[in-house]
């Protein structure tokens, strides 16, 4: 919901308009995508149905085997499996390798290369360097790169982000964002995605949720290729952890169909599927046997092998009641804290105050 910005701050009665938009839409349908912080609120009030009590064991056993990365996991909540996966994604770097041919540049390597690239390419006034800071994309990216320098920052449903460490992460955001501009405040990943691969204006952004169908031929004018995230040391890029994102299909609890559509669920999620008809037609499997195929790598500029080893070390956001509260409140602060310049400690503070507020709130309903 937050990709679409439409929603303003309405503090608790926010949680619960969020919840009555996914209850209807539980209602009307039989089948629903749904994101992973979701979950434990649909499995609170029951909408969707338990996959493992329709779903084989043995069947259940492999696609846990053969999830690319957590995606798996992070549809398990209170002992049952509400989703199965069939979308995978996190937050990579991404670039037109044609540009940096043409140029004799070679990619950022770290934080530190990628401002001095947006610095000498022009800033602001080219946009050859950008990043999606719109609300979600934004607070993603903090903890992405946080997560990718540092370590995780939630254990489970708890608070793991230590405040100096975060500091020096929204400092590095800081940097990037006082040379390429407040036009970034309000872009979202497939805006700048189809400006990279339509035109030359934009050429990298070190943080943004990955597609793998923007590196096949004809999608777009141009190819992209994804990679590890720039840290912030001296070294290569590092494929050291960021945040998941991807797609869970499940059914709902109210429909009158429940094992036709698990059935269908279970073919969209297998590897027969996911490796063929799902990759091909421009969806990004879940399944680690299409990330493994050489044919779908030579397909989309070897995106899977690019971006594998990134997918398997990220952390999975917590789930609890409330988290998306959070996360609407922390983009804004996160926002606001680039646009006002603010200094970074009491931003963070206030980040862990909401969350903490957002977690005592689902722990006493």
């Amino acid at each position: 919901f937050e990709e679409t910005g439409r929603y303003v701050n309405l503090g608790l009665t926010h949680i619960k308009y969020r919840f009555q938009v996914v209850d209807d839409l539980a209602r009307q349908y039989d089948l629903l995508l749904v994101d992973h912080p979701f979950i434990r609120t649909a499995a609170r009030n029951g909408l969707f149905v338990p996959m493992g009590d329709y779903v084989p064991t043995l069947e259940l056993v492999t696609l846990q085997e053969q999830s690319a990365g957590p995606s798996f996991k992070s549809y398990l909540y209170d002992d049952h499996l509400w989703a199965l996966p069939v979308d995978a994604a996190t937050q990579v770097s991404v670039a037109r390798i044609d540009w940096f041919a043409r140029e004799g540049r070679t990619l950022p390597a770290n934080w530190g290369e990628v401002v001095l690239l947006a610095k000498e390419t022009g800033g602001a006034t080219s946009g050859k360097v950008g990043m999606p800071m719109a609300p979600m994309g934004l607070l993603c990216g903090f903890f992405s790169l946080y997560a990718n320098q540092f370590e995780p920052p939630f254990i489970e449903d708890e608070w793991a982000i230590d405040t100096e460490k975060a500091a020096f992460v929204c400092q590095q955001l800081k940097d990037l964002y006082d040379i390429i501009g407040p036009e970034y405040l309000t872009q979202y990943p497939v805006a700048l995605l189809n400006r990279m691969a339509q035109t030359d204006t934009l050429v990298y952004m070190p943080i943004c949720f990955g597609y793998a169908n923007y590196g096949m031929a004809g999608y777009a004018a141009n190819r992209l290729t994804f990679g590890p995230l720039p840290g912030s040391r001296p070294n290569a890029a590092r494929p050291d952890g960021a945040t998941l994102g991807g797609v869970g299909i499940t059914v709902s609890a109210s429909s009158k169909y429940i094992e036709t559509a698990v059935d269908y669920c279970r073919w969209v999620a297998g590897a027969e599927c996911q490796s063929t008809i799902y990759a091909l037609a421009g969806g990004q499997p879940a399944n680690r046997v299409a990330w493994e195929s050489p044919l779908l790598n030579s397909l989309t500029t070897n995106f899977y092998e690019n971006t594998r080893e990134t997918l398997e070390k990220a952390f999975v956001r917590p789930r609890f009641d409330g988290f998306h509260h959070f996360q609407t409140e922390a983009a804004r602060l996160l926002q606001q804290f680039l646009r006002d310049g603010l200094p970074p400690e009491p931003v963070i503070n206030q980040l862990k105050s909401t969350f903490e507020t957002a977690r005592h709130y689902a722990i006493s309903h």
